[in-house]
């Protein structure tokens, strides 16, 4: 028996429906196809169909058309920022093509600008935060980093020949410069790295454990001689606010008043004479007899009082520079 005939391809037309739907383009670009159009006049009518879009996923499309359209760009950009960079040209890339999503979104059709222009400050504002961010937060001074160059084209070098390193000490010879300056550009690497504060000091294992981090060295620190001094002056400034507080407590309160307007507020005297009903010299002079009484109050109690405290050698200050108080002391 003879076969049925095979049957007939599908008509193009029902292929075409089978496709990917694709965005609704404008008029313009129906009549003319894209091949034969330039970039500038692509992007002007797809700008103008993204800004009257008014569905999401039509203006998504008509975004990625945009930006798939001008990478070249974004690589030219990105090439030419990455050159003097360690950082590779894909991340560039890629921030910058975030800065170019940027620039069509915030695109206005209306202004007389192409959409490279507008874009290349996005563009290259991206690549730029990206190298800011990258970089160390500590910057060694130039001339310990063209010293660290040095070293490493030397080193570099010395390997492409098959040698081996030059010691530290064949390193300053050969660059005529003195071993400590030497050992400081070695470690500009280090300098420029951030640690956190709850890294071991170890590499791992029990005696990382043992040795703790460096918030434990700066939580509690290893006792020194001086711990005692700094203990006895803080016990000192304590006992000498306490004392202050209670003697500005005691004071009248128009003097207390004009003290603390006079040193905490920083009044002149003649607005601290209206305030308080009296002459400006009155306030003056007022202010002045106050202050004197309080530092010889002030030395004869610190040669009573502070004298245990601080130890049989201790000595009596000096009687206060003239003029008023510190606004610290006043409070």
């Amino acid at each position: 028996m003879d076969r049925p005939p095979p049957p007939p391809p599908p008509a193009p037309a029902l292929v075409a429906t089978r496709r990917a739907p694709q965005p609704d383009l404008c008029l313009g670009c129906r009549e003319i196809p894209e091949a034969i159009v330039d970039r500038r006049t692509r992007n002007r009518r797809r700008l103008k169909a993204f800004a009257a879009a008014t569905d999401p996923l039509t203006r998504l499309r008509w975004r990625n058309l945009l930006v798939e359209d001008n990478l070249p760009l974004v690589f030219s950009i990105a090439g030419r920022q990455g050159a003097d960079t360690g950082l590779a040209f894909e991340d560039l890339a890629q921030v910058g093509s975030l800065g170019l999503i940027r620039a069509v979104e915030a695109f206005d059709p209306d202004r007389n600008v192409s959409l490279s222009s507008f874009a290349v400050p996005y563009i290259q504002g991206a690549i730029q935060r990206e190298r800011r961010d990258r970089q160390p937060m500590v910057r060694p001074p130039r001339p310990l980093w063209d010293l660290h160059q040095q070293v490493l084209s030397l080193q570099e070098a010395r390997r492409r020949k098959g040698l081996e390193p030059l010691p530290a000490a064949a390193l300053a010879d050969r660059l005529a410069c003195d071993p400590a300056r030497l050992e400081e550009a070695l470690q500009v690497r280090t300098t420029g790295k951030v640690r956190s504060l709850d890294a071991p000091f170890g590499q791992g294992g029990a005696d990382s454990e043992a040795a703790g981090c460096l918030l434990d060295l700066l939580a509690s620190p290893a006792p020194t001689d001086g711990n005692d001094e700094l203990a006895v002056a803080s016990e000192v400034r304590s006992a000498e606010r306490q004392w202050l507080r209670q003697q500005l407590a005691d004071l009248d309160p128009r003097e207390r008043e004009l003290l603390v307007g006079r040193i905490d507020v920083g009044c002149t005297w003649v607005e601290l004479g209206r305030q308080l009903g009296m002459p400006a010299r009155q306030a003056q002079r007022r202010c002045d007899a106050v202050l004197d009484r309080l530092r010889r109050a002030a030395l004869a109690w610190r040669q009573q009082a502070l004298s245990p405290i601080q130890g049989p050698e201790a000595t009596a200050p000096g009687p206060w520079p003239a003029g008023p108080p510190t606004a610290s002391a006043a409070h």
